[in-house]
């Protein structure tokens, strides 16, 4: 029992000293970009979006997006909340390829969607290159009422800045 005791508090010193070498620090984003509706619903939108989150180590970062969308038909007004994921693969100390991908929820904010809301949900790749970054992908916003679903997709291309 005791060299089970000492192998679990040993175990649980490295995993420890192990997350103590990899740094976590604040990161945020901001984005400005356009949507180019795509499928049944295409509905092109402008975005602007922010993250604020946590970078873990260099190949990792977290965060909650909240953002606005400006839909030109009608025009219309979403707010989409979500969390996104980011995977970098850094090439040089400048420059990081990396896939992300957002999930949450597109909340209506004007009258032609209140009372709207649906899942959101966008996979991308980009470049961050030093403080800059651009990324193309493709977006999803679900919305229902009354048992009727409906899913405007688009390419979304988007730029922004890191810090």
């Amino acid at each position: 029992m005791k060299k089970f005791l000492l192998l679990v508090a040993m175990a649980t010193m490295s995993f420890g000293a192990a997350n103590a070498q990899t740094p976590v620090k604040y990161h945020g984003e901001v984005d400005l970009g356009y949507s180019i509706g795509v499928g049944t619903f295409a509905t092109g939108r402008v975005n602007l979006h922010t993250i604020q989150g946590i970078q873990v180590g260099k190949y990792f970062s977290t965060g909650i997006g909240l953002g606005l969308d400006y839909y030109h038909e009608g025009p219309e007004l979403m707010i989409p909340i979500y969390l996104n994921l980011k995977g970098y693969l850094p090439v040089t100390e400048k420059i990081s390829p990396y896939f992300s991908l957002d999930v949450g929820a597109g909340i209506g904010a004007t009258t032609g969607m209140s009372g709207l809301s649906g899942a959101t949900y966008t996979p991308a790749v980009g470049v961050k290159i030093d403080r800059f970054k651009v990324q193309i992908g493709y977006n999803a916003q679900c919305l229902s009422e009354s048992g009727v679903s409906v899913t405007m997709g688009a390419i979304q291309i988007k730029a922004g800045v890191t810090f």
